[in-house]
C-alpha cells in the first residue's frame, strides 16, 4: 500500500463510524457476548426531532458499543453524548452512504448472520438527529450505557495463548513474521469460538492462527504441497469473534503447537513502530463437538496480472467427494482486488451463486455465513471467480505500471477463497486441512516460483553479456 493510499484509509477510518457487526463471523447465527444494559434500538420512522436520550443512544448502544469503547478496535468510544457529540456529523455521512458498517455482499445473493447494516429508519433517524443540531435530550432520562462482562467481545475465554513480544521497527512497511506458541493444554479439547486480539492496533494488518502436531517447527509444517496444519481462523479489520454452531468445533489436540502469522503493514517513519503481542481466546467444550469443521482454500497460485489491465479475471474450484455442509465464506485479495463470486454447481447442473461481493475491499476481510449451512451432495463443484483492477483507475493501486503475481506482500496479489465445511459423515474428513487437490495448486506455485525466479536470471545475465 502507498503512504499515500494508507493516508487515506486512516483518514477514512478515524472519521467513519465502525459500526459493530450484531453477529459472530462464524458458523453460528449467534452473537457476541450480550452487553448488560442496551436498549432496544426500534425508532420509529416518523419521529420528527429525534435527540440522544431518546432515540439515537439506542441504536448507537445495540449497534456499535461493542467495537467503540476503551480497548477495542474503534479509533473513538460512543458509550456516551459527550463523546458521541462530536462525530455526529461523520456518523451521518458514513451510515447514510452505507460505508459503515462494512459490508460488501451483493443482497440478490445469500443471507448472512454478519449482515451489519442498519435499517432506513435507523438511518433516518440518525440523519434527523444531526440535522436538528445534534441535541442530546433529557440525559438523566438517557438509557444506561452498556457493561461488558469482559474485555474480550465473545465473553471470557477459558484459555489464552498469547505470543512473545513483537518489536515491531519504525522502518517496516510490509512485514510478515511467524511465531509459535505451546499448548498448555494436557488433552485434547474442542474448540468452541475463538477470539484473536491484536495489542498493536496500529500496524497489525491481519493474523493467521494455525494448529500443528506437538514439537512441531516452521520447516516441518510448511511448505509448497505441504501446509500440514489446521487453519482456526485469524483476525483483520471488520472481523468479530468466530463462534462455531452447537455440536461443531475444531480439535486442540493435548500439547499442540500453535502458530501465528503475523502481517504488520504501516507507513514507515520515526514513531510508527511499537510492540505487539496478539492473543488468541478460546472457548471450549466441556466434551467432545459433535463434528469437526475444516478450512478449505479453493485459490489461483498461477496469478499473472498485466500492467493496466482493469479487468483480469481469476478462477479456481474444488469438488466435494462426499456429502458436505459448507458453513461461510471469507474472500482474499489483496489491493488490486476487485469482486470475487463463489458459486456451486450441483450433480445434475444446477448453478447457484452462494456469495457475490462486487466491491472488495482489502482493508475489510469480512466473513459472510449464510443463517443456515448448505448441504451439498457428493459430486458438488465450488467455483471461486475473481477480478482484478491493476489500472491507474484503482485507488489503491500502488503501481499500475507493472505485471503484479502472487505473493505475500500486500503489494503482490493472492486470490483465496476461504470455505469452512464439514462432511456429514465424520469418517470421511480428512485429517488435515490441505486436500490433494489444494496440494497440487501450492505445487503448481512452487514450479511458478521457479520458473519466474529462472526467467529473471536469464534476463539479468542477457542484460550484463
Amino acid at each position: 500500500m502507498t503512504q499515500r493510499t494508507q493516508t487515506i484509509f486512516l483518514a477514512a477510518f478515524l472519521v467513519t463510524l465502525l459500526l459493530a457487526l450484531t453477529a459472530t463471523a462464524g458458523l453460528a447465527a449467534s452473537s457476541p457476548a450480550a452487553p448488560a444494559g442496551a436498549p432496544a434500538a426500534g425508532v420509529a420512522a416518523d419521529v420528527e426531532q429525534p435527540n440522544w436520550a431518546e432515540h439515537v443512544a439506542p441504536i448507537l448502544f445495540s449497534n456499535c458499543v461493542s467495537c467503540h469503547r476503551p480497548g477495542q478496535v474503534a479509533p473513538m468510544s460512543l458509550l456516551s453524548y459527550q463523546e458521541a457529540r462530536p462525530w455526529a456529523k461523520s456518523i451521518r455521512k458514513v451510515t447514510a452512504e452505507r460505508v459503515m458498517p462494512p459490508w460488501f455482499a451483493n443482497p440478490a445473493h445469500g443471507d448472512f448472520v454478519e449482515d451489519p447494516r442498519l435499517t432506513e429508519d435507523q438511518i433516518a433517524t440518525i440523519a434527523k438527529w444531526v440535522d436538528a443540531g445534534a441535541p442530546s435530550g433529557d440525559l438523566a432520562s438517557a438509557p444506561q450505557a452498556p457493561t461488558f462482562a469482559s474485555e474480550w467481545r465473545m465473553g471470557k475465554p477459558d484459555v489464552v495463548l498469547t505470543m512473545e513480544p513483537f518489536q515491531v521497527t519504525d522502518e517496516m512497511e510490509d512485514h510478515y513474521e511467524w511465531l509459535r506458541l505451546d499448548n498448555p493444554l494436557k488433552e485434547d479439547r474442542w474448540i468452541k469460538a475463538f477470539e484473536v486480539r491484536p495489542t498493536f492496533m496500529e500496524g497489525a494488518h491481519h493474523n493467521l492462527t494455525y494448529i500443528a502436531p506437538a514439537g512441531a517447527t516452521l520447516a516441518s509444517v510448511q511448505g509448497a504441497g505441504r501446509l500440514e496444519m489446521d487453519y482456526l481462523g485469524g483476525w483483520a479489520p471488520g472481523v468479530v469473534p468466530m463462534r462455531f454452531r452447537e455440536g461443531y468445533g475444531k480439535l486442540l489436540p493435548a500439547n499442540s503447537t500453535v502458530f501465528f502469522q503475523m502481517h504488520y503493514h504501516k507507513t514507515p517513519g520515526p514513531g510508527t513502530g511499537g510492540i505487539d503481542q496478539t492473543s488468541v481466546g478460546l472457548e471450549l467444550y466441556e466434551g467432545a463437538a459433535e463434528k469437526k469443521v475444516t478450512s478449505l482454500w479453493v485459490l489461483d497460485p498461477a496469478l499473472d496480472i498485466p500492467a493496466g489491465e482493469a479487468n483480469y479475471r481469476s478462477a479456481s474450484e474444488f469438488t466435494f467427494e462426499h456429502d458436505a455442509l459448507l458453513f461461510n465464506f471469507t474472500p482474499h485479495m489483496h489491493l488490486r482486488g476487485k469482486a470475487m463470486r463463489y458459486t456451486v454447481e450441483y450433480p445434475d447442473g444446477r448453478k447457484e451463486v452462494l456469495l457475490d461481493v462486487n466491491d472488495y475491499d482489502f482493508n475489510w476481510q469480512l466473513t459472510y455465513s449464510p443463517r443456515e449451512p448448505l448441504q451439498v451432495p457428493a459430486g458438488t463443484k465450488v467455483a471461486v471467480d475473481a477480478v482484478f483492477d491493476n489500472s491507474p483507475g484503482n485507488v489503491s493501486n500502488p503501481d499500475p505500471s507493472i505485471n503484479v503475481h502472487w505473493g505475500e506482500k500486500t503489494t503482490d496479489e493472492m486470490m483465496i477463497g476461504f470455505l469452512d465445511y464439514t462432511y456429514v459423515n465424520q469418517e470421511e474428513m480428512p485429517t488435515h486441512a490441505v486436500p490433494e487437490a489444494m496440494k497440487a495448486r501450492f505445487e503448481q506455485m512452487r514450479k511458478l516460483r521457479e520458473s519466474q525466479k529462472s526467467s529473471a536470471a536469464t534476463s539479468t545475465s542477457g542484460r550484463n553479456e
